[in-house]
């Protein structure tokens, strides 16, 4: 059997219910029963809408690359792999938009557009009057599918782009090459244009050792021709890469806001985990597609997980203890120019819809650079 097709034993019937969520390994509170120590946390005010206006479902976690900043390795045979059923979507997107979703992003651990019924999965989407964003390596932008992909009516595409000659990009981007690949996004960008699409094109470049210096290169290039582009640094990706240090003090630790403020993380098999970070699904909080997504929010697991960040007792979690997205991190932005926001600042937003995050506000569209905001 070729081993990117392993796939793992399903798990028992059970494993959604609270006693299997608690004692899954993925919640330490040694010498504490966890259903017991559940009852004794301070309830909330019940939750009766999305933390976040935005859903993020993982359509796939598949993907034709194998960047060397991206832990695909610890993925292939940790959990189960597969594309996400339509119906069940379709399902999920009906119950999402009663509760207030605004927003979808059809990307999770995986290249999107291996997911065969992508189009269909954004023009159901915008029959429901949300806007759509995926974020794709761009590989895949051949005539035919950027027609298909700008007719469905995408709002916004992310392109990751790591390198500027064929030796850095291949290198970074193993499996995928660098003339095909831009081939593509000029064609895409052609083709939108002649089309009239509304389609927002953003380019991202994670600055390593292997293609620093095609740093100046990338926005010398792509600045003036897409609608924005952004260089960070790279992250660990929870316990996948080891980038930016780890340290235990807890003191120099605060919330990502994640728990607190979304966006609601749904995998293509429906489960629901904390964030995009969590790429081995090691914190499951429930299953949308068996469960109402409201019982999940209010659910005991998702309670104390929120319970731990304002608290600080991150240890409660030892996969969110770890994560550097607790740590100050503002030297991980290098550039944007989607808003004038210090570094500082930036670093608390989700990179979709520049959602404050930690502080939980949105984004005032004053700081916006013109060109990106104009493109809406």
């Amino acid at each position: 059997m070729n081993s990117k097709s392993v796939i793992i034993p399903i798990h028992s019937e059970d494993k959604y219910g609270t006693r299997s969520l608690l004692n899954d390994g993925s919640v330490d509170l040694p010498g504490k029963n966890a259903e017991a120590f559940v009852k004794t946390i301070p309830f909330d005010a019940p939750i009766t809408e999305l933390l976040h206006p935005e859903v993020r479902y993982e359509v796939t976690d598949h993907c034709n690359a194998s960047c060397i900043m991206c832990p695909r390795d610890k993925h292939e045979h940790a959990r189960e792999h597969g594309i996400m059923d339509q119906a069940l979507y379709e399902k999920s997107i009906d119950e999402v938009v009663a509760l207030g979703a605004k927003k979808i992003v059809l990307t999770g651990f995986g290249e999107p557009m291996l997911d065969k019924r992508l189009e269909l999965k954004i023009k159901y989407a915008k029959s429901k009057g949300l806007s759509t964003y995926i974020i794709s390596n761009g590989s895949i932008l051949n005539s035919k599918r950027a027609r298909t992909i700008l007719e469905a009516g995408l709002d916004e595409i992310r392109i990751s782009f790591y390198g500027m000659s064929p030796e850095t990009y291949n290198a970074v981007m193993q499996g995928l090459d660098f003339n095909k690949t831009m081939t593509g996004m000029m064609e895409f960008l052609k083709l939108r244009d002649e089309l009239g699409a509304k389609t927002k094109i953003q380019v991202s470049y994670l600055e390593m050792e292997e293609n620093k210096a095609d740093t100046g290169k990338f926005r010398e290039f792509w600045e003036s021709i897409v609608d924005a582009i952004e260089i960070w640094r790279p992250h660990n990706f929870g316990d996948g890469r080891d980038y930016r240090d780890r340290v235990e003090e807890v003191e120099i630790k605060n919330t990502c806001g994640r728990p607190e403020n979304g966006p609601l993380q749904i995998q293509w098999n429906g489960e629901v985990i904390p964030c995009c970070y969590d790429y081995n699904n090691q914190i499951i909080l429930g299953n949308a597609f068996t469960t109402p997504v409201l019982e999940i929010l209010n659910g005991p697991k998702y309670r104390l997980l929120r319970y731990a960040h304002r608290q600080k007792q991150f240890e409660m979690f030892p996969y969110c203890n770890q994560c550097d997205q607790l740590l100050p991190h503002a030297d991980a932005l290098v550039y944007t120019n989607r808003h004038n926001l210090p570094a500082e600042e930036a670093v608390k937003l989700s990179n979709t819809d520049l959602f404050n995050l930690a502080d939980a506000k949105e984004i005032d569209e004053e700081v916006l650079n013109e060109r990106y905001k104009q493109k809406a």
